[in-house]
């Protein structure tokens, strides 16, 4: 064909063969731009309906244009056949490239790169069906474009993918008999070989034996999930720099062990490069990562290096800070000009620990930084003595100590946290002897036996009471000081409130009810005065939940029903008002979840199922405004679990549900593996079994004849 003209395609080269047929270089003289022309063979010639289809796939692809897809130009029907015009592309194939060798970073790059290609096409609901090292090409400037998008699998199969498929992995018996109905791209095997490639009896595997997914060697339509196992071994490949089967296999054994999963463990990796492949190859379709999954943990992974600079970098900088505030306590007695420096010092590193530190760890979620410097912080603090601060370096210090405490009770080291507020307490005792009359230091106070109360309270101490008592104290003495300070009544309402889940953890749950309902009533009579006021709405929702939930607890489930449907009421007020607030949202949604669960308690099914699935929609929405969040996805895989475990009469539904929820548990387990988030996991697990053994026993269960048998 050198030399000839498809249409305004001049034909100039040859590259190759296809699994449809030559592949030609050419011009398109139309535009004057270098083009890639693949032949369909003759003996392929596809019927008409096959043409239609084949040019809406084509039209799909050609829209996705995204820089890792080899583009689609045109589809030419001529007399001398049917041409597919695609993207010239100069390079090699990852193939290729792989025996060449290339750092780790590049081939993170490539495989994010392919990631990002297939979340794109995945989007739009198209497969690629045979992802491999050979079609991916290497370019000459470095980046990566996936071949063969799609299109040769519709074309090699000539449309039988869409045929039904028997869900059972074939037989050896039924391989050794099977007739040839697979094309592998790259004509690798002989027709010796290929007559040995399985099908089954109802539907044909589609793919390349040795990449394809379990689904696919047993006949059934490839989807999404398929090309993420493909991908799994293509990373694999891509890494470990081997291919996931033995390299002595015949076609056949290669499709028994595709369609059961099996493949050469990845061995001799990353940990995190590890355990992501080992998701990816998962025997079952649901248990894998989605292309954006899979694509988010490996930006991690690469950002990994970075970010532990950086988090390194300021451990430096604390150290060196703290070792400065320590020789202070050294040198203290040397000389006053020393003195006023270190103290400048060591009063600077308060103010940055109290403000700007703690809110950027704050925010990428790393608290734990502080953990290298909360020991030495507490050995400075410890040495210094209270006469030789004036009060306002002693409430600084308490604010310090009080934010180093915070920071350990939400990594749950409440041991750590009760040496840390014990501390504040100290300082912050010591100013208001000072000075009573300093609000913000009664303030610092307060919040001090708060913190302090809360971490007792989580270690189940029953000295968390005589904290919160103190805070409340505090609080009301502050109130009666200054009638109508809303903010002080706000702190007395929180104060009855933490008294009452103090009484609630020590089992006296009528002296809670008393608290919590104390609570209530002190917001109602600030809402007389606002009650359009929204802070205000929400602590009175948030102190409903309390006297609902205790009340289901004590087994007054009508009461409960009528507090908790007032709380739930007032949410929603609260986002209508503001549609777009993720914090009101995510409140909404808890309400829901605890609604759900008295409905439950009432043996209202029917209930529990609506408020649940306004929990996951809530939940879902959540997500999707931000897919990096893994709270906003732990939350709505939650909702997920909570919901699958009652569809008993649509178990297939539920296993669906609760497949989707265990995946994302799954990868949150994945980067954080806190107890909590474990258990998020094995209740989910345990609620999927449950829903297996009704499906299995629905299955099972003898069918009645019909009455004409």
């Amino acid at each position: 064909m050198i030399g000839s003209r498809i249409g305004h395609i001049r034909v100039t080269g040859v590259l190759g063969q296809g699994g449809m047929g030559d592949v030609y270089r050419g011009v398109d003289e139309r535009l004057d731009r270098p083009v890639a022309l693949k032949v369909i063979r003759a003996d392929r010639r596809p019927s008409a309906e096959w043409r239609a289809r084949f040019i809406r796939e084509a039209r799909a692809l050609s829209a996705l244009d995204h820089p890792s897809i080899c583009r689609i130009h045109e589809y030419i029907e001529a007399p001398e056949g049917d041409f597919l015009v695609l993207e010239l592309i100069d390079g090699v194939t990852l193939e290729e490239a792989i025996v060449r060798g290339m750092s780790r970073a590049r081939k993170l790059r490539i495989a994010i790169e392919i990631a990002e290609a297939l979340a794109s096409a995945h989007r739009k609901g198209i497969v690629h069906r045979d992802l491999k090292p050979e079609n991916v090409m290497i370019t000459s400037d470095g980046g990566s474009k996936i071949l063969d998008f799609g299109i040769a699998r519709q074309a090699d199969n000539n449309a039988r993918d869409s045929a039904p498929f028997s869900v059972e992995p074939p037989s050896i018996e039924s391989m050794a008999q099977a007739r040839t109905l697979v094309y592998p791209l790259g004509g690798k095997f002989t027709p010796a070989e290929q007559d040995q490639i399985a099908v089954t009896e109802t539907g044909c595997a589609v793919g390349t034996p040795s990449t394809m997914s379990p689904e696919q060697a047993a006949g059934q339509t490839a989807t999404p999930a398929s090309d993420m196992y493909s991908f799994g071994l293509l990373v694999q490949t891509l890494f470990s720099e081997k291919p996931p089967h033995p390299e002595d296999l015949a076609p056949k054994e290669l499709i028994l062990r595709a369609s059961l999963g099996i493949s050469e463990p990845m061995t001799g990796q990353p940990r995190d490069i590890t355990a992501l492949v080992k998701r990816l190859k998962s025997l079952a379709a649901a248990d894998r990562p989605t292309a954006v999954e899979a694509l988010q943990t490996l930006r991690r992974i690469e950002d990994a290096p970075r970010r532990r600079m950086r988090y390194a970098v300021i451990a430096v900088l604390l150290v060196l800070i703290i070792a400065g505030a320590i020789k202070y306590v050294a040198d203290v007695t040397t000389a006053r000009r020393e003195e006023a420096r270190q103290r400048r010092q060591a009063e600077e590193l308060v103010s940055f620990m109290v403000g700007d530190l703690r809110t950027k760890l704050e925010a990428v979620g790393r608290l734990d930084v502080l953990d290298a410097t909360a020991t030495r912080a507490l050995q400075y603090f410890a040495s210094i003595r209270e006469e030789d601060l004036g009060g306002d370096d002693l409430h600084r210090h308490a604010l310090a100590l009080a934010q180093l405490g915070e920071g350990r009770v939400e990594e749950g080291k409440l041991d750590e946290a009760v040496k840390l507020f014990n501390e504040s307490l100290r300082f912050a005792s010591a100013a208001v002897k000072r000075d009573p009359s300093r609000e913000e230091w009664q303030l610092a106070l307060s919040n001090a036996h708060f913190w302090l109360g809360e971490s007792l309270r989580r270690k189940d101490d029953p000295g968390a009471l005589a904290h919160f008592r103190k805070y409340l104290e505090i609080a009301e003495r502050l109130a009666a000081q200054h009638p109508r300070n809303s903010k002080y009544e706000t702190e007395v309402g929180y104060g009855h409130a933490n008294v009452g889940g103090a009484y609630e953890a020590s089992g006296d749950l009528d002296a809670a009810l008393r608290e919590y309902r104390t609570a209530v009533m002190l917001v109602r009579r600030r809402l007389t005065r606002e009650p359009n006021n929204g802070a205000w709405q929400e602590d009175l929702a948030a102190s409903l939940n309390l006297v609902g939930v205790l009340l289901q607890k004590r087994g007054d489930l009508a009461g409960a029903r009528a507090v908790l449907e007032e709380e739930t009421a007032v949410r929603r007020r609260l986002v209508a008002a503001v549609p777009n607030d993720a914090r009101r949202i995510r409140n909404l949604a808890t309400s829901l979840a605890y609604f759900g669960l008295l409905h439950k308690k009432r043996n209202d099914p029917a209930g529990a199922k609506a408020a649940y699935r306004e929990e996951l929609a809530l939940s879902t929405r959540l997500a999707q405004l931000d897919p990096s969040n893994l709270n906003a996805r732990r939350n709505q895989a939650a909702a997920e679990s909570r919901l699958a475990e009652l569809m008993t009469d649509d178990v297939p539904s539920g296993l669906a549900l609760i497949a989707r929820a265990i995946s994302t548990f799954e990868a949150i387990v994945a980067v954080d593996d806190r107890p909590a988030r474990r258990r998020d996991l094995t209740t989910a697990q345990q609620r999927q079994a449950v829903l297996h053994q009704l499906a299995n026993r629905a299955r099972d269960s003898p069918r009645k004849p019909s009455p004409d048998s």
